[in-house]
């Protein structure tokens, strides 16, 4: 996927019905190793962006590659970056002191603590991986995004987005001022 500096994957809540098939299509998508079924997955299944639900509404909450990230910029061992535009996550540098999750204006990073017990001590080994949504780079699109059934997931590039709206606000005032105009013009011609 050619990735630019604005991109990211937004949801539609309207669209969304919480069937959780983002989260299975991306932590499937992020797998080393491929599996044929659920049943012979030894790991936890940890996806990289997350359902919540809300009421009545429920959607995936995920990156959103800021531009200037907060989350990149509390990183106490440089272990985010940006690379092709998209922020990513070094975990071989992460020390999971959290600084990233708690800067997160989204909510879209999580660190787990895995708890590994030592078969030849009573000790028990604790490691953190850090997880956020990476826009399934080298892929030509997201996971999430091709698997959704509702189609509430999309790739938005906001610097088109904010056109987009621009352009919509002066069609939309330009068609509320036109009969306004015209119911003008004939007043001044006097019919």
């Amino acid at each position: 996927m050619s990735v630019q500096q604005s991109l990211f994957v937004l949801a539609d809540p309207e669209k969304c019905s919480g069937c959780r098939a983002c989260e299975v299509a991306c932590f499937a998508g992020h797998r080393t190793t491929k599996t044929k079924t659920v049943g012979t997955i030894a790991s936890p299944v940890i996806p990289r962006l997350y359902l919540a639900k809300n009421g009545g509404i429920c959607m995936p909450v995920q990156c959103h590659h800021c531009e200037d990230a907060p989350c990149k910029k509390s990183c106490l061992t440089g272990a985010i970056e940006r690379k092709d535009g998209v922020v990513v996550i070094d975990e071989r540098k992460c020390i999971g002191c959290r600084n990233c999750a708690i800067s997160c204006p989204f909510g879209a990073i999580e660190v787990f603590t895995l708890c590994e017990a030592n078969a030849f001590a009573a000790e028990k080994a604790t490691a953190r991986i850090v997880f956020k949504c990476d826009l399934c780079i080298g892929e030509t699109e997201p996971a999430c995004v091709k698997t959704c059934p509702n189609e509430a997931l999309r790739i938005v590039d906001a610097q088109s987005e904010i056109v987009d709206k621009r352009i919509n606000a002066v069609n939309a005032f330009g068609a509320l001022a036109l009969p306004a105009a015209s119911a003008a013009a004939v007043t001044e011609g006097g019919l």
